[in-house]
């Protein structure tokens, strides 16, 4: 008798030795998908973010397109281009784009890396792309617009004729994934800007530029 139940509780033990065995081998299991899943999840989210900034860049540059081919219409119907200073905001597109001849919607005005745009507030340019007369700043054109009148910032000749020597008599910018305007020179939106490239990261320094002179 005593020999018969050792033998049930060895057999016993090894019951239960194997259903630990199948409970520690389907818990590595369903680890191991979890672990593929969240992979694979990594993976599709940085494939989606990828995906939107590539979309961002090809929408900034078929605005920016359209904005260069409004500048050069503008420029037949007036023989300068647009001014672009406006209610005391410099270097932005500016309302003779759009009014009273709509060379282009001022749907376009905004740069999809800026963040929300704020259309119908005074300070909708931050939400911009800009634009820089370089023949408007070194002849001192007056602004445009009811708030400060005439107001342009101060800029010298010298930063004026290099960025026409480098540009043309305008440039067009975006900020780029990161944000930010990205300047080889600090402090001033005539210096030369670090070009936009994606083989240095999706979301890296460098700013989309399209000129008279210079394609994307």
């Amino acid at each position: 008798m005593t020999q018969k139940l050792q033998t049930v509780r060895a057999r016993f033990r090894v019951f239960l030795q194997r259903i630990m065995i199948l409970k520690i081998e389907t818990m590595a299991k369903w680890c191991l998908i979890g672990l593929m899943v969240a992979t694979l999840g990594a993976a599709t989210a940085s494939n989606f973010f990828q995906a939107l900034v590539n979309h961002r860049i090809a929408a900034a540059k078929t605005d920016m397109t359209a904005l260069a081919m409004a500048l050069e219409s503008y420029r037949i119907d007036n023989l300068h281009y647009p001014n672009d200073v406006e209610d005391g905001w410099p270097w932005y597109p500016t309302i003779q784009l759009t009014t009273p001849v709509p060379y282009v919607s001022a749907e376009l005005f905004f740069d999809p890396f800026r963040s929300e745009r704020q259309v119908t507030t005074y300070f909708r340019y931050f939400f911009q792309y800009r634009y820089l007369n370089y023949e408007a700043n070194l002849e001192n054109w007056g602004g445009l617009g009811p708030s400060w009148i005439g107001w342009r910032p101060s800029v010298s000749e010298d930063a004026c004729l290099a960025g026409i020597a480098k540009y043309g008599e305008w440039k067009l910018l975006s900020v780029g994934p990161d944000g930010l305007v990205n300047l080889y020179e600090l402090y001033s939106v005539f210096s030369n800007h670090m070009p936009y490239d994606p083989t240095n990261g999706t979301v890296s320094e460098g700013d989309i530029v399209l000129s008279q002179k210079t394609a994307f």
